[in-house]
């Protein structure tokens, strides 16, 4: 089995793939034991990758779990329907902790730290923003995008599904990447705002200057 981990501000992510079962299991608890941060309050299984999960991985992101909500902390399931997401509801672990489907939707369960995940399908960049985008963290999210579109005819779209708050700093920056975006003959999407700043981007007429779309799914087929 490989794990990656990745920390932002307090949450940390483990991005496991192959078999949790009894013979991975003991390597990664103890990789939890050793990993995990003291400051760390969301934590987060991206389960997606895995094949196989055995009741000796079970005893081991239960044990995780509860080491975390005894210091306050919380633990969030990222699994898809499938055979895991299947293991998962029968052991009863969904009543015990948050599962979603997707990292994307995990964001809306952790503390509401800033993050950005990068990924691509069909050749296109998705970038998904976690948390709050304000005067602190929108240089994050303009460099970010800028990474991708300073090279010319590229399609990015940016998921703010899980963005709870959007301040004018963050508006300045994504108006800075959709003028680079035209100057590189490009195409800038921006995805899934909830409600809360979807009313945020259309006071400021972005919905007049951006393409924005309900889902990710809805600008990948355009």
């Amino acid at each position: 089995m490989n794990v990656t981990t990745s920390l932002t501000g307090d949450t940390q992510t483990f991005t496991l793939s192959g078999r949790l079962d009894s013979e991975s299991a003991p390597d990664f608890e103890n990789q939890c034991a050793e990993d995990i941060r003291s400051e760390t309050r969301a934590l987060i299984f991206d389960l997606n990758g895995l094949e196989y999960l055995s009741s000796a991985g079970l005893r081991t992101i239960l044990g995780a779990g509860k080491s975390l909500q005894a210091k306050g902390g919380k633990l969030v399931l990222c699994v898809q329907r499938g055979l895991i997401r299947q293991i998962i509801e029968a052991s009863g672990f969904h009543k015990l902790f948050t599962v979603c489907d997707s990292l994307a939707e995990t964001g809306k369960h952790s503390t509401g730290t800033f993050k950005i995940h990068m990924h691509k399908e069909w050749d296109v960049d998705i970038m998904t923003v976690f948390g709050r985008v304000d005067a602190e963290r929108a240089p994050e999210l303009e460099a970010a995008g800028r990474q991708i579109l300073m090279t010319a005819f590229q399609k990015l779209l940016i998921n703010l599904s899980a963005v709870d708050y959007l301040s004018s700093a963050g508006l300045c920056a994504l108006l800075n990447l959709g003028k680079l975006a035209d100057a590189k003959k490009g195409r800038l999407f921006l995805c899934g705002p909830s409600a809360s700043v979807r009313q945020i981007l259309k006071m400021s007429g972005f919905d007049k200057i951006f393409k924005i779309r309900d889902s990710v799914q809805a600008a990948l087929v355009e």
